[in-house]
C-alpha cells in the first residue's frame, strides 16, 4: 500500500478460532523503516484459552511480507515472540506489513500492520501522544493544527504509553480528531538483537532476531536511525526529560498556541 492509501488495519489485533485451541490473537505493532533499507519486525502470537487469560503461542511458524516483496519466516519464542528482518522498498510511502500463521488443525490466522518508509535524513519531529487533546470527543483544534504545521514537508512521530494491542484504537482517535498520520510507537519495547547462524547446512550466514525479555525506551534507536528527527513536541516533566536524553529539542505543547481545545 503506497503513501495516499490510509484503509490499513492499523496494529492490528486480528483473531481467528483454532481448531482445538481457542481464539488466537496476533499482535502487530507499526513498522518504521529506512528506505532501501530492513527493521527488524516483531509481532507476538497469543491464545485465549482461558477466556481471561492469553497464553503465548510458542514455537509457531509465522510468515512475513511487505506489500509483493520477499517472504520471511520466524519461529514464536516461549513468550510468543517472532522477529524477521524485514527489506524496506526504495521508496518513501506506506506499506502493509502482512503476517500469517498456520497451525496443526490447518486452521490460520493473518494480520496487517503498518509499514512505514521514510528517507532517513527527512525533517521529523516526535509527539508524546499521550498528552494531546481532543483524543476522546475527536475535536484538537489548534493542537492538531500545530503538530501539522509541524509535520510540513517531513514527517511525524508518536510515542505512546499505551500497550501495543491499542495502537489500532488509537490511530483511529488520531484520524478522527485531525492529527497527521505517522507511525505509533511505545516508548518502551522489548529489547532484541540479531544473531547470525547457518541454515541448511549451506554456510550461509541468515540473520534471526532474537527478542529478550528486557524493556528498552524506543525513541534512542529511532533517532540514531533517522538523523532528521531533531523536535520532540510534549507537556509533561516525564516526556522532556525523554527527548532530552535523546538529544531532541523540546517544544512544549502550550508554547506552539496548541493547548486549548477538546
Amino acid at each position: 500500500m503506497r503513501c495516499g492509501a490510509v484503509a490499513v488495519v492499523w496494529g492490528v489485533l486480528a483473531a481467528a478460532l483454532g481448531g482445538c485451541g481457542g481464539q488466537y490473537i496476533l499482535t502487530v505493532p507499526d513498522q518504521l523503516a529506512p528506505a532501501g533499507g530492513q527493521t527488524a519486525a516483531v509481532i507476538r502470537l497469543q491464545r485465549n484459552d482461558f477466556f481471561v487469560l492469553s497464553l503465548p503461542v510458542k514455537s509457531a511458524p509465522v510468515r512475513f511480507r511487505v506489500d509483493d516483496g520477499p517472504e520471511r519466516a520466524a519461529y514464536t519464542d516461549d513468550l510468543g515472540y517472532a522477529g524477521a528482518m524485514m527489506p524496506a522498498p526504495a521508496a518513501t510511502g506506506l506499506y502493509t506489513l502482512d503476517i500469517a500463521h498456520l497451525d496443526k488443525w490447518g486452521d490460520e490466522v493473518t494480520g496487517k500492520g503498518a509499514f512505514y518508509v521514510w528517507d532517513p535524513n527527512a525533517p521529523a519531529v516526535a509527539v508524546d501522544m499521550d498528552c494531546l487533546p481532543g483524543l476522546l470527543l475527536g475535536s484538537a483544534r489548534g493542537a492538531a493544527a500545530a503538530i501539522g504545521r509541524l509535520a510540513t514537508g517531513g514527517n511525524v512521530l508518536y510515542l505512546t504509553r499505551r500497550a501495543a494491542r491499542e495502537l489500532g484504537d488509537a490511530h483511529r482517535r488520531l484520524r478522527r480528531a485531525g492529527y497527521p498520520e505517522g507511525p505509533i510507537l511505545t516508548w518502551q519495547r522489548e529489547n532484541w538483537h540479531i544473531v547470525y547462524e547457518d541454515r541448511f547446512g549451506l554456510r550461509i550466514k541468515m540473520p534471526r532476531v532474537v527478542v529478550e525479555t528486557r524493556l528498552v525506551n524506543s525513541l534512542p534507536a529511532v533517532r540514531q536511525t533517522f538523523t532528521g528527527l531533531q523536535a520532540g513536541v510534549c507537556d509533561s516533566a516525564l516526556a522532556a526529560r525523554a527527548f532530552e536524553r535523546a538529544g531532541l529539542k523540546v517544544l512544549r505543547l502550550g508554547e506552539l498556541g496548541a493547548a486549548g481545545g477538546q
